[in-house]
């Protein structure tokens, strides 16, 4: 028996390593026996790996890569309901197109990590040469680091970091990164910037992450609500207790318990 629910098409930007893996993940969802999304999610469920359906939908049609446990479930549970022969693809066979599967479907991603790093190279080297915060600014009064054309509102730096000189170049890569993704969404391009905020999510520190969502919370509220999705599921359990343990520094305790809720769904 193979799947009826309603057909998923696979989008047609794909890069050639993740249209392959859609197709794959195609392949597998159909010996599921399942008809609808909602049963393949509790099918999944049931082999403790939780998903939400729209998420499932996301896998399917290519505009998400999933993390390599979600697919190796997913061959498990289509070999179970048809077949190792039947399904035509071993578990080595879905490891190697998971690897080969581009993480990201920003064309644009690759340079702007590249501008990304240098402009935190260069924020190193200038604050490498100033005095310490602390010699310039009272800490009694320190409230935040000035405004600047990413936000206009300060964001303050965790009383808790006891590096101020890092913390403030965390906030200004943050900074960099929410610039980034409002110029992407702000051009209509809401699609590379859920992208570029997938793929820059792997390589933040805490404090980046839980700094860029501050200042998406002022900026573009739907896109904190997206990185606070993204964070949750794809970083470590470690990295997501100190995100949200940064995000109350921060005073925003809501999104610091979202956080929490999208790591366990």
């Amino acid at each position: 028996m193979t799947s009826m629910s309603p057909r998923i098409k696979i989008r047609t930007d794909l890069p050639p390593g993740r249209q392959a893996l859609a197709g794959a993940i195609a392949t597998l969802y159909r010996h599921l026996a399942v008809a609808t999304l909602a049963e393949a999610s509790d099918l999944l469920a049931s082999r403790n790996w939780r998903k939400d359906p729209s998420e499932i939908s996301r896998y399917r049609s290519g505009a998400r890569k999933p993390p390599l446990g979600f697919v190796e479930q997913l061959h498990a549970a289509a070999v179970e309901k048809a077949g190792l022969q039947a399904v035509g693809m071993s578990l080595g066979n879905v490891r190697q197109i998971h690897a080969a599967a581009e993480p990201t479907l920003c064309r644009d991603c690759a340079p702007l990590r590249r501008e990304n790093a240098h402009l935190r190279t260069e924020n190193g080297r200038l604050l490498a040469h100033q005095k310490p915060v602390e010699s310039r600014v009272p800490a009694a009064s320190y409230a935040g680091l000035p405004a600047d054309p990413v936000s206009t509102t300060p964001l303050p730096v965790p009383s808790g970091s006891g590096d101020r000189q890092r913390s403030a170049r965390d906030i200004a890569a943050a900074r960099q990164l929410a610039a980034t993704v409002a110029d992407f969404h702000g051009d209509g391009q809401t699609s590379h910037a859920v992208s570029w905020l997938q793929d820059a999510s792997v390589s933040l520190s805490p404090l980046e992450s839980a700094a860029s969502i501050a200042l998406l919370r002022q900026q573009e509220a739907r896109l904190a609500d997206t990185a606070i999705g993204i964070h949750g599921r794809n970083r470590p359990e470690k990295d997501v207790i100190l995100i949200a343990l940064e995000l109350y520094e921060f005073g925003l305790p809501d999104d610091a318990g979202a956080l929490l809720r999208a790591a366990v769904r």
